[in-house]
């Protein structure tokens, strides 16, 4: 699938070896001039002499004297010199010795001053002078470093980080040669998989861990590519459609798009800051995304013609809504209906712990609000404005917002009433400044989102409920969703959930109408049911009505033009076959090997898959070429899953 390759390093150009060739001279005449002790006649007549030797050579077009000279400035810039000289190369080279020779006789001569007698040749090779000295020769390190100079501790973590890559496949290059390398750099780091950040080894039991370079996590992602690769192609029994589908699954996931451009955009921080604060005058441009996208695709071309079967597999976040089964299942998972104890969360029991587990994915979901905000909530944060209880966000000093709009009030929704939040608040102590979730505040002051997202994952996964796209963040759009569906304006969603708006109202809502608010919270429908449980004593939630009918799951294979040519159906909760069903005439290379396959037209297999919709809650495949299918196979049933799904609801 993949070839870890090196790209050889082109020779510099005939104008970078000349441009470095002025900027070394240029700089040593300054030195030189500036010294008592120089001997400046003895150094007049070797010039002078050096000059008539130049003259010579170009007559006779042999540049024996700028050879060794560009190689010289080829070493220094860090890449090869074309050898043997081209003509042309060696006279450009030559005719620029020559005009420094004719600087350095009018500056040891005349006594004329050297930036003057040199500004037509450092203007000609976009040689900047500051406070009268040459810039110096800036590298990677050297515009790194100016960039993190007065950056944030977030923007310096990045900068660091692209830097890094760059030093590790290119080197410390000076930044004159970066434009002519990005593009196999980018096409480098495109090949990165996509947590080669985090294969250091290191975990609970081992310390130390282990130093892995990203040419070594390169080659590690291409070699088990390769293994998966060869797997599928001797496998008979599938199509070419299938092949892809699986192996999009199997392969590695490299860095996405998007994380280039990020790349990319940081690479262009740094020439811009270098710029500024040293005097770079190179492009501070090297692609635009629509270049770096044709640069992409090109390469993926490249590959795909020494292999039909090449994927670039990514897995970028396009953050959905939770299905409702998901909210279902979390909802009356054993977290909100009762666990066997305090670290097994997922374990039926009798106990229900009301802490942030419980609470702040209940407050996502029908608040909008974001992990940190709510995490970061004090008990002085419950106010009662306007005769509705609510929650003050972000207003404190050290209580962080992603935005000016993350400052606000979101009224506290019926739901959350009616399970008792106000009184959970009232019953944490006696300090107002007491926050609501010191267990994990306490834990990660500075990021205590990331400890909580990572015990959501491990609960998420417990419950089987684990989905990339709908992560724990996603609770937010959930509730946006939920709102449009109550007919909620766009206007009053953004006022809800904290994001920037454009109107004055939308940028002044703190002041809005709390009860016309809350009356619009109330609008999004989660399908909680509460109900009063005399052995806890307090409310719980007794269901979740998002959805009827059983959790059921597809295994889906592919014909050779992409259609769905068989499917099987099994029980989300114990993997039980509902159904196995192949298309009759599918292009297959063989029937799965299914218990109880049947074999079904065209026309009449989706009208026997929705039967099932009556009575079971299909979930949708996550890979897009078998969702593409499915959605395509179920819209060919006569009834339509609209109308299967309308008789469950009124069973």
């Amino acid at each position: 699938m993949h070839h870890t390759e090196t790209a050889a390093q082109a020779p510099v150009s005939v104008a970078q070896i000349s441009r470095e060739v002025v900027r070394h001279a240029v700089s040593r005449i300054m030195t030189e001039s500036c010294d008592p002790g120089f001997d400046a006649e003895e150094r007049l007549q070797a010039v002078e002499d050096l000059h008539d030797i130049l003259k010579q050579e170009i007559r006779q077009k042999a540049f024996s004297t700028a050879l060794p000279l560009a190689m010289e400035a080829a070493q220094r810039l860090g890449a090869p010199c074309p050898v043997p000289m081209p003509p042309e190369f060696g006279r450009a080279v030559s005719t620029t010795l020559k005009s420094l020779c004719r600087i350095e006789i009018d500056v040891y001569e005349d006594g004329e001053d050297v930036i003057e007698a040199a500004s037509g040749l450092l203007s000609r090779h976009g040689i900047s002078v500051t406070d009268g000295k040459i810039a110096p020769l800036l590298r990677i390190s050297d515009a790194r470093d100016a960039a993190l100079q007065g950056a944030t501790e977030e923007m310096r973590r990045k900068l660091k980080a692209t830097a890094a890559l760059v030093l590790e496949f290119l080197g410390d290059i000076p930044l004159e040669l970066l434009p002519g390398q990005v593009e196999s750099l980018m096409v480098q780091l495109s090949r990165l998989p996509k947590h080669h950040g985090q294969q250091h080894g290191k975990n609970r039991y081992e310390k130390e861990g282990r130093s892995l370079s990203k040419r070594e996590a390169i080659a590690l992602a291409d070699l088990a590519d390769e293994q998966n690769a060869t797997a599928l192609r001797d496998r008979r029994d599938l199509s070419d459609a299938q092949r892809r589908a699986m192996l999009a699954e199997r392969l590695t996931k490299r860095v996405t798009h998007t994380n280039l451009e990020r790349h990319l955009d940081r690479l262009h921080q740094m020439l811009r800051e270098a710029e500024k604060k040293l005097g770079y005058a190179g492009k501070t441009k090297l692609l635009t995304y629509a270049e770096l996208a044709k640069t992409m695709k090109a390469d993926a071309e490249r590959r795909r013609k020494q292999d039909p079967l090449f994927i670039r597999a990514t897995q970028p976040k396009i953050r959905l809504r939770w299905a409702g089964a998901r909210i279902k299942t979390l909802l009356t998972s054993p977290l909100y209906r009762g666990c066997s104890s305090l670290g097994r969360r997922t374990n039926p029991g009798r106990l229900i712990f009301r802490d942030a587990k419980y609470w702040v994915p209940l407050i996502m979901v029908t608040m909008g609000t974001r992990v940190t905000e709510v995490l970061q909530a004090k008990k002085c944060d419950l106010l009662l404005r306007d005769g509705v209880h609510c929650l003050r966000l972000c207003w404190s000093a050290e209580q962080d917002g992603k935005t000016v709009s993350s400052t606000r009030f979101v009224p506290i929704p019926q739901v959350l009433l009616d399970l008792g939040f106000v009184e959970w608040v009232r019953d944490r102590g006696d300090d107002p400044s007491t926050l609501l979730f010191p267990e994990i505040i306490g834990a990660n002051p500075d990021r205590p989102d990331q400890i909580f997202t990572k015990q959501m994952l491990t609960i998420r996964k417990g419950l089987g409920i684990k989905d990339y796209n709908e992560d724990l963040y996603a609770l937010r759009k959930t509730l946006s969703s939920a709102l449009w569906k109550g007919g909620v304006n766009a206007e009053d969603r953004q006022m809800i959930i904290g994001h920037v708006s454009d109107t004055t109202i939308g940028k002044h809502y703190t002041e809005a109408d709390l009860a016309a608010l809350k009356t619009l919270l109330d609008k999004a429908d989660h399908g909680i049911v509460v109900t009063r449980d005399t052995a806890h004593r307090f409310p719980v939630i007794a269901d979740c009505t998002l959805i009827s009918g059983v959790p059921a799951r597809l295994d889906i294979v592919l014909d050779d033009h992409g259609n769905l040519g068989a499917v099987r159906v099994l029980r989300e909760h114990d993997g039980h076959p509902l159904l196995a069903l192949a298309i009759d005439g599918a292009a297959l290379p063989a029937f799965p090997q299914w218990d109880g396959l049947e074999v079904a037209s065209r026309a009449a297999a989706p009208e026997m898959v929705a039967d099932l919709l009556v009575e079971y809650h299909i979930l949708t495949p996550g890979t897009p070429a078998c969702r593409d299918a499915w959605e395509h196979f179920i819209a060919m049933a006569a009834d339509g899953s609209e109308g299967k799904v309308c008789r469950r609801n009124t069973k």
